[in-house]
């Protein structure tokens, strides 16, 4: 897994000295968020939340870990400092290992540039501060250090845009000119398969393949095979939310699949 290292917000906070240039990035983020809320509905973000077991399915199954993630180790960080400044970004979440300094920084997007990846090297940066200030365990032993691994879910069908000078000024001032390097985990949906989403029998990749395609056809009969292959009750719940919210179905596909989930419960 491409991971942010202590040695890394140390290189940052020694070569990044733009306060003013930190300022105006995060109101840039503010305006893009709000954009970004009218038209994404987070639908992934949604079930990572309230499932802790998803998260981990997530990290086990899309990313390349040494080890298996186990749920229970897994915690919400509520840290009251990073809630407050980044109160106002719902689409990003952050979680740590039990008994580990290791935090996972995930953030769903319908679009991705270098001011998203610099939204997420603000966090990394937060963090780190944060942890730096309120750890006594690395007052105690130096060799103990945090680490942050980023995660980017990528959910929008256009190509990504990258070092696009037009739109992403800051983000591409930033990383071109001070050589800075932001290594991260991206995971897009449009790269998997459905027969792969499906194989892997989790509700995470029940929820990108309704998402990889939600603007096409296919929709409702892929919905109705995840119903049939799915006899947990908590996932049928959550496949009955997300079909009612759904944009796509008209409201006799969406009868006619919670009819299927109805008589699946009996």
């Amino acid at each position: 897994m491409k991971a942010f290292t202590y040695r890394d917000y140390i290189k940052c906070i020694h070569t990044l000295r733009l306060n003013a240039v930190f300022k105006l990035a995060e109101e840039s983020a503010k305006y893009n968020l709000k954009e970004e809320n009218k038209t994404n509905k987070q639908m992934i973000t949604s079930v990572l939340k309230r499932h802790t077991r998803e998260l981990a399915n997530l990290i086990n199954d899309f990313l390349d870990t040494k080890q298996k993630i186990k749920y229970k180790d897994l915690i919400k960080y509520d840290d009251n400092y990073i809630s407050r400044k980044y109160k106002i970004d719902k689409t990003k979440l952050i979680y740590k290992l039990k008994d580990k300094e290791t935090f996972f920084l995930i953030k769903e997007v319908d679009k991705l540039d270098n001011i998203v990846l610099y939204e997420i090297l603000n966090y990394c940066i937060s963090v780190m501060q944060e942890w730096n200030v309120t750890n006594k365990i690395q007052k105690e032993n130096k060799n103990i250090t945090p680490i942050i691994i980023p995660i980017i879910i990528y959910i929008g069908h256009e190509k990504i845009k990258i070092n696009n000078k037009k739109n992403n000024r800051i983000g591409d001032y930033i990383f071109k000119n001070y050589n800075i390097n932001l290594d991260y985990n991206l995971i897009d949906i449009n790269k998997l398969s459905t027969k792969f989403l499906i194989q892997k029998g989790t509700m995470i990749s029940y929820m990108m393949l309704i998402e990889k395609l939600k603007n096409t056809k296919e929709t409702n009969q892929v919905i109705e095979t995840i119903i049939l292959n799915t006899d947990n009750k908590n996932k049928l719940n959550i496949i009955k939310d997300i079909i009612k919210s759904n944009d796509i179905l008209n409201e006799e596909e969406k009868k006619q699949l919670l009819y299927i989930i109805d008589n699946k419960e009996g």
